[in-house]
């Protein structure tokens, strides 16, 4: 649906930033809680910084896995 509406023009962007974050923000409070959550309280326990470095971690392996799929296509 949304990028059916980034098509239109008359609908404005902050419409579609909106339409975008409000169904990902509960998802992304709960991995977040996850992460920092303590063991004893069902979380990994890895805090502020254990949590970010993870996701950082994530983040650049998926554009490493992006960036071989890409090298693999031209060739």
């Amino acid at each position: 649906m949304l990028v059916v509406l980034m098509k239109v023009p008359s609908v404005p962007n902050a419409l579609l930033f909106w339409i975008a974050f409000v169904p990902t923000r509960p998802p992304g409070a709960t991995a977040g809680d996850f992460l920092t959550k303590p063991t004893a309280r069902g979380g990994l326990g890895l805090g502020t910084a254990g949590s970010s470095a993870a996701l950082l971690a994530v983040l650049l392996g998926l554009m490493a896995y992006a960036q071989v799929q890409e090298r693999r296509a031209r060739a």
